[in-house]
């Protein structure tokens, strides 16, 4: 910090004696001029807290399935689980259209189930 103020120094000096702005007149003694650095002073930031963010989990859906008992055939747990009668069509079909799903072999399955199709 001394370097500074003599630095100051030197240049207020000079800039009287070469007559610039601030100098003193002709007879007059040259004025000094000192300036002094001031650090900025020392301030607090005040930093709000973060904002906490709430998270709503929401419980898993439970399905209650209604046991079913294993001796029933494919069409009557069909019907038990609530399929319709055209789900259970395609699945006979996507099943490679097996004989156990249609009794009477006219080409609609699960008729004793879903009741006479034809």
């Amino acid at each position: 910090m001394n370097r500074m103020v003599a630095a100051l120094l030197v240049s207020a000096g000079a800039a009287a004696v070469l007559g610039g702005c601030g100098a003193a007149g002709a007879g007059s003694p040259p004025v000094t001029v000192v300036r002094e650095i001031v650090p900025p002073s020392t301030t607090t930031a005040v930093v709000a807290p973060p904002a906490t963010s709430v998270v709503v989990v929401e419980p898993p859906v439970t399905v209650t399935r209604v046991p079913v008992a294993p001796s029933l055939t494919s069409c009557q747990r069909l019907l038990a689980e609530g399929f319709s009668y055209t789900y259970a069509f395609n699945a006979w079909v996507n099943a490679g259209r097996p004989l156990s799903w249609d009794a009477d072999r006219d080409g609609y399955p699960c008729e004793q189930s879903y009741g006479n199709r034809n």
